[in-house]
C-alpha cells in the first residue's frame, strides 16, 4: 500500500483517492447483480460517515467553549419586539413585552449572584 496519507502531496493524495475509487467501482461491478445497489449504498453511507464523525484537527485545538446562556438580551429583544407589536396586534404585543420583562429580569437575577 502507501505510506502514512496524511503525509501526501495534494498530487499524489488525489492519484490515491482515484485509486481507490476504481478499486472500490471495480469491487461493486464484480459483485452479483442483485447485491450491488446494496454495496452502492453502504459505501456511501461509510464515506459520509467517515466524513461526518471525524472532526478536523484544528476544529478542536482552536476552539473555546461557548458562554452560558443569559437571558437578558433576550429579554431585552422580546420587549421592544413587544412594544412594537403591541401597536398592531395589542394582547399579543402585550404578552411579549411582559415576557420580555420577565427574560430581563431572570438575567438580571443571573448577573447579580454570580457578580
Amino acid at each position: 500500500m502507501t505510506s502514512d496519507p496524511a503525509n501526501l502531496a495534494p498530487e499524489a493524495r488525489e492519484h490515491e483517492i482515484e485509486r481507490l475509487a476504481q478499486e472500490l467501482g471495480r469491487l461493486i461491478q464484480g459483485a452479483d447483480h442483485e447485491r450491488r445497489e446494496d454495496l452502492k449504498e453502504l459505501a456511501f453511507a461509510l464515506i459520509r460517515e467517515e466524513f461526518i464523525h471525524k472532526v478536523e484537527p484544528s476544529e478542536t485545538q482552536g476552539g473555546s467553549t461557548p458562554a452560558p446562556f443569559n437571558p437578558l438580551g433576550t429579554g431585552v429583544l422580546l420587549f421592544f419586539l413587544g412594544a412594537g407589536l403591541s401597536f398592531v396586534f395589542g394582547p399579543v404585543g402585550l404578552l411579549l413585552m411582559l415576557a420580555g420583562i420577565g427574560f430581563a429580569i431572570w438575567g438580571a437575577l443571573i448577573i447579580w449572584l454570580k457578580g
